[in-house]
């Protein structure tokens, strides 16, 4: 799209967010021009008749975009609530006195979202990516109330209600940087890198955890079966000697016991290995299977990065 085709909509109201909805139009009203936002905040009388004066002429024009925008930004519902207002002071003094309420009810609704932030708390599974959301909500929620709000009041608060396994980091952040003069976009910028990481040393050290104790059981495994196989070829090996105990004395010709039994154990030893070759293809495509999950994974991770 060429730029000087991009034009910036107002924001619409429907009734919901009215605090982020009034700065937004507050911002957007003053892009029209200083006067154009003036006469929402300081108001404007609609003269008896048609101003002849200049300046008069002026403030009925500024009067008229305030209200053009603001009303053709609204749905039906709202709209109904303020269509009988000239003056766009009122307009806009009604919408705050229903959407803040007075005084008592603007205390009030203050004192909820103060105990929110006081009462706000990392969860134990919660990721730091998801965490600054949770906070820039409450903290948007008190400055929509026009209650000042200093950054360093947030990180104090930020530092404070993270989880135990952020308390080495804290400690840095707390010795080195001056929290005055720390953003909050560098405070979870700063905490995502330590997120990371720390995940990722515990990722690898479970790793190789698990490598190694999964190498000794199937060692373990390796050798029993190699055990049993030994085993079974020096049994086979002593009946066709016919050597030891198992050498028969008297043996009728007519029933050969010692071969049907060589010749089932031999059939069992060829199955045994059969089956182990099947075992270890199937181990081998699992070792495949593991290295794609951890590339996977570690594409994810460069993705939030």
């Amino acid at each position: 799209m060429d730029r000087n085709e991009y034009t910036c909509k107002a924001p619409m109201f429907d009734g919901t967010n009215y605090a982020f909805w009034s700065k937004r139009m507050e911002t957007y009203l003053s892009s029209l021009g200083f006067d154009v936002w003036m006469s929402v905040k300081n108001g404007y009388t609609v003269p008896q008749v048609p101003p002849t004066n200049l300046d008069v002429k002026r403030e009925h024009e500024n009067n008229a975009k305030a209200k053009n925008t603001i009303l053709s930004d609204m749905s039906d519902t709202e709209f109904v609530k303020v269509m009988q207002y000239t003056s766009i002071k009122e307009t806009w003094d009604k919408l705050q006195s229903i959407y803040e309420g007075d005084a008592k009810v603007k205390e009030a609704k203050l004192q909820n979202f103060r105990a929110q932030f006081e009462n706000m708390k990392m969860k134990d599974e919660e990721k730091i990516a998801n965490y600054p959301q949770r906070v820039d909500d409450i903290v948007s929620a008190i400055i929509g109330l026009e209650e000042v709000f200093k950054d360093e009041v947030t990180i104090k608060k930020v530092l404070r209600s993270l989880t135990t396994r952020y308390d080495t980091k804290v400690s840095a952040i707390e010795e080195d940087k001056e929290l005055k003069t720390l953003s909050l976009d560098e405070l979870f910028g700063s905490l995502s890198t330590y997120e990371m990481r720390t995940i990722s040393g515990e990722s690898s050290k479970r790793e190789v955890a698990f490598n190694i104790t999964k190498k000794g059981k199937e060692e373990d495994a390796h050798e029993e079966e190699d055990n049993f196989d030994v085993a079974v070829e020096i049994f086979v090996r002593k009946l066709k000697k016919g050597s030891g105990k198992y050498k028969e004395e008297e043996v009728e010709a007519e029933v050969d016991f010692e071969g049907e039994l060589v010749s089932a154990l031999e059939e069992l030893w060829k199955v045994r290995k059969e089956y182990k070759m099947v075992k270890y293809a199937v181990a081998k495509e699992q070792d495949i299977l593991n290295k794609c999950l951890e590339e996977f994974e570690k594409k994810i991770l460069d993705l939030r990065t």
